[in-house]
């Protein structure tokens, strides 16, 4: 099978993937290439292909112009997918690999996307916080106060960088992506993004955390879940994997722990232990992070201290 990649600018990635696939070649074609020599050609939005051969998108933009939705990069857009045709669309969530960071995110804040708010810059600068340029290295952490679908790329960009995003939850490209608390910030009122904000520039180890977590999230795909949905054919429903399911998550991580998948049951006991079915686990020589990631896994944090 030969397979053209529309030039853009993820032609790159997705080369690379489909050049590790058995019995596939690839080539980075031009408008202007012969579509005869393809069987299929793989594009980005709206990029532009050749004429007259097969076209599978991957859409990454909620105003993509281009009717071929077959894979899309968030589940808020599988709506969109449909109504423009498309049987049995399929969501991967977008990749990013991001250079590991050297240091932990700092206090710095950014809105994203250059967003033209002059009463958010106010208000954020008369709570002391000076907004920063998003590319800035002194920024960790990130705005995004778009009332409506915004832009996933640079969203999960700045996750993908350790970024702290704050965003409204009326956003859907923000809901879709941003688990609250876990890997970045959902809020319903301006008042709750500035105290948000706050809370994040004051509180290290929190800002650490959020942090970690949302490079970890982005971590979760690649270009070759990508490419694999893109050449599927007839495919008959989606598989939870692209659905963001938790449950083969689970799976595996409870293949990994082995005996010790009990523990995510267990509770804390007030002299410091975690106990699940008589048995107790001492965590209190733990360091903090590790300690708080414990507890927020448990689903309660350790009465015992006061910033865990």
């Amino acid at each position: 099978m030969r397979v053209g990649v529309a030039s853009g600018r993820h032609a790159a990635q997705i080369y690379e993937a489909l050049s590790q696939r058995i019995g596939i070649e690839a080539d980075i074609v031009p408008p202007s290439a012969a579509a005869k020599k393809y069987d299929l050609i793989l594009a980005v939005d709206d990029e532009v292909v050749p004429a007259g051969i097969e076209t599978r998108r991957y859409v990454t933009h909620h105003k993509t112009q281009a009717p071929e939705w077959n894979v899309v990069a968030g589940r808020y857009l599988l709506t969109a997918a449909i109504d423009r045709g498309i049987t049995n669309p399929i969501a991967v969530p977008l990749p990013f690999a991001t250079a590991a960071s050297v240091k932990p995110p700092q206090k710095g804040v950014a809105l994203l996307q250059d967003e033209l708010r002059e009463d958010l810059t106010a208000a954020l600068n008369a709570a002391g916080h000076q907004v920063l340029n998003i590319d800035d290295p002194q920024v960790g952490i990130v705005v995004d106060s778009a009332l409506s679908t915004s832009e996933i790329e640079p969203l999960r960009k700045a996750m993908s960088e350790e970024k702290v995003v704050v965003a409204m939850r009326c956003n859907p490209a923000a809901t879709d992506t941003i688990r609250h608390q876990s890997d970045g910030y959902l809020v319903s009122e301006y008042d709750q993004l500035l105290a948000a904000v706050q809370e994040l520039t004051t509180n290290n180890l929190e800002r650490k955390r959020v942090g970690f977590e949302a490079r970890r999230t982005i971590a979760t795909t690649n270009w070759a879940r990508v490419t694999r949905a893109l050449l599927l054919n007839n495919r008959n429903g989606m598989p939870d994997l692209e659905q963001f399911s938790c449950l083969p998550a689970r799976q595996r991580w409870k293949g990994r722990l082995g005996h010790a998948h009990k523990w995510h049951s267990g509770q804390y006991l007030g002299d410091g232990c975690v106990e699940f079915d008589g048995e107790t686990v001492d965590v209190r020589n733990l360091g903090q992070l590790r300690k708080l990631s414990i507890a927020l896994a448990m689903g309660r944090r350790d009465p015992c201290t006061n910033d865990s």
